[in-house]
């Protein structure tokens, strides 16, 4: 492989005693992954959960494997793997924003080592670290790779497939294919859409492969075609549930040009409420085409180039050919598995190029400055819904809140007050409504009845909070709630109940105490992040655990029995019932395992004494 590198990067032009030595390279790789991992893990925990993410992390994770695969069959779009891989990894590590979010964050700093081993199959060492700090500091693969989805893993395992699809081109062995295989299954079960890349390889491979090497390669795609039919029935149930019609109401050129935005600036658009920037996007996509037309102009360059811009650009056409026959999904996270062999094609055009040093650079550079922009710039983030709930607080009287409907679930999440989104029904008497608007728009804040009076509007990261209270309770029904002016195409309405007195402080404290309990650190702001913690790592105990507490609870009562100067076993039923609850259920416990033990010794003592009669009386006999 290093050999076919080296010819490569020789029949490109530049002089092999410009290449990097093998140590040189080694430092680069290893300082350009060290700064994707740090940008990748650094601000995980910076933004809230976004609908998608709380969907993840509420809805399909929590509970058993069993509930797991059940709700990803009735909730997602999407095939089960990554939820498989995050059910186990949230039992570990527990459901918030960074132990979740890590994840991804770890897949797609593997991706990055992958991208310099593509770059350099194509056209040598030098073109591997282009593609490494293209794919390093991209801002889409950055924003994927703090999502709690399963996009990560999707791009991870197509460049995987990408790279044992050129190692067989060059001439690989039978353990390339069998990768090669695998990884495509594996893609083939993070996302269906992964079914485009790997079938223009498959296509490619069956073309340059003859004799024995198309027989492997036809053992090989029974694998795939295997997990691509074990897929179908999931993929049929999702899809009749109409969770992604929502993708084709936009128009398609429209979906197709936000994509080509999204993949140089990330996600800045609808995704997150808030309007395309193409303008931030001119100058790297300027580039980046006449990187790619100048191929045109270079034969050699362009023929080292054409797998990985075949399989980039053909699975985007393969998507705009199933929208065109009725299957419409085009969207920048779902066409994420063309984004690195694109990015690889950029690196072979840079390559032969005079001051490819200064074009990394300063391609680089605007990307990094994008990245560090957008932790920095709210109007670029996912909406702040944390913020939202804490500047919301517990309710004192019942309240409904209006929101975006994409932000009903993390609000609901964030606020875990037992507050829930409804969907009609009988009008509804409120003292309380809060209207969380885009803060793009204008808020109006005019009270919707003249029973309510504004108390306060507020900006929270790209939102705006407009809180109303009533002195008695009022009326409102759920069309005249929705239909709010909040800025947004849709809305959702939460709606509340009062908390009991002093149960919200009781609760809180509570929950302080068995954090601490738990060895886990205080978390503040709104209590669902502590309170989700506190479940999931309170459920870690085993059962070891609890027979010894247990334990402990019994040898506690009877040491107060003792001090009372009368036997446990002669106590009165009066005197019982001071115990705590929980001594009373491990004496109990602890009578009833005395009892069997006692049953199965008397047992075993009939049995022996049995035994013993029968063979004395055959031996008298």
């Amino acid at each position: 492989m290093e050999t076919h590198a080296a010819s490569a990067g020789a029949r490109l032009g530049a002089p092999a005693t410009r290449f990097p030595a093998v140590r040189t390279a080694a430092l680069w790789l290893a300082g350009l992954t060290a700064a994707g991992v740090t940008l990748r893990f650094a601000t995980l925990g910076l933004q809230s959960y976004h609908h998608d993410e709380v969907i993840t992390a509420a809805r399909v994770l929590p509970g058993s494997f069993g509930h797991m695969m059940r709700e990803v069959r009735v909730s997602e779009s999407t095939p089960p793997l990554y939820y498989v891989l995050a059910w186990g990894w949230g039992k570990l590590f527990c459901l918030g924003e960074v132990q979740l979010r890590s994840l991804s964050a770890l897949v797609g700093s593997a991706t990055i080592p992958i991208a310099y081993l593509i770059g350099r199959e194509l056209a040598g060492r030098r073109a591997g670290l282009i593609a490494t700090a293209l794919i390093a500091v991209n801002p889409m693969l950055i924003w994927y790779s703090q999502e709690a989805r399963a996009y990560a893993l999707l791009v991870f395992f197509c460049a995987l497939s990408l790279l044992f699809f050129l190692r067989l081109l060059h001439g690989g062995r039978r353990r390339d294919l069998v990768l090669w295989s695998l990884s495509s299954s594996l893609a083939l079960a993070s996302h269906y859409f992964a079914v485009f890349p790997v079938a223009i390889e498959s296509v490619w491979l069956l073309g340059s492969l003859s004799g024995r090497g198309r027989r492997e390669l036809l053992a090989g795609l029974g694998l795939v075609a295997v997990v691509g039919a074990a897929l179908m029935p999931l993929m049929l149930h999702q899809a009749s549930l109409s969770h992604t019609d929502w993708i084709a109401r936009d128009p398609l050129l429209g979906r197709l040009w936000d994509s080509a935005i999204s993949f140089q600036i990330g996600e800045t658009g609808d995704l997150i409420g808030e309007h395309m920037h193409p303008g931030w996007a001119l100058l790297p996509g300027l580039a980046i085409a006449l990187l790619l037309g100048s191929l045109a102009l270079r034969r050699r360059a362009a023929r080292l180039a054409s797998p990985a811009l075949a399989v980039g650009l053909g699975a985007i056409a393969l998507s705009l050919l199933a929208a065109a026959i009725g299957q419409d999904f085009v969207l920048g996270r779902n066409l994420l598995p063309a984004l690195v062999p694109i990015l690889c094609a950029v690196a072979v055009a840079i390559t032969g190029l005079r001051g490819a040093r200064i074009i990394t650079g300063l391609l680089c550079a605007y990307f990094l400055g994008f990245v560090l922009l957008a932790n920095l710039e709210p109007e670029l983030q996912r909406p702040d819904w944390r913020a939202v709930a804490g500047d919301l607080g517990p309710q004192k009287d019942r309240r409904a809140i209006v929101t975006w409907t994409l932000g009903a679930a993390p609000l609901s999440y964030y606020l875990d007050d037992g507050t829930s989104r409804i969907s009609g029904g009988e009008p509804v008497k409120l003292r309380e409504l809060d209207v969380i608007s885009d803060t793009g728009a204008a808020p109006d804040t005019t009270p919707p009845t003249p029973a309510f009076s504004l108390i306060s509007t507020d900006h929270e990261h790209g939102l705006t909070v407009v809180r109303y209270r009533a002195g008695r309770p009022v009326r409102l029904s759920y069309r005249a709630l929705r239909h709010l002016p909040t800025g947004f195409a849709a809305n959702f309405v939460l709606l509340g109940k009062p908390a009991a007195p002093g149960g919200l402080k009781q609760s809180r404290a509570g929950e302080g105490r068995a954090m601490r309990a738990h060895g886990l650190p205080p978390v503040h702001g709104p209590g669902a992040a502590a309170r989700m913690r506190l479940r999931e790592c309170a459920g870690r105990s085993s059962r070891s655990e609890r027979r010894r507490s247990a334990r402990v609870g019994e040898r506690r009562a009877r040491s107060r029995s003792r001090a009372h100067g009368r036997p446990l076993a002669g106590r009165s039923s009066r005197d019982s019932k001071s115990l705590r609850p929980r001594a009373r259920r491990a004496l109990r416990a602890g009578r009833a395992r005395a009892s069997e033990r006692g049953s199965a010794g008397r047992d075993s003592g009939h049995r022996h004494r049995h035994h013993r009669r029968v063979c004395l009386r055959r031996g008298s006999a």
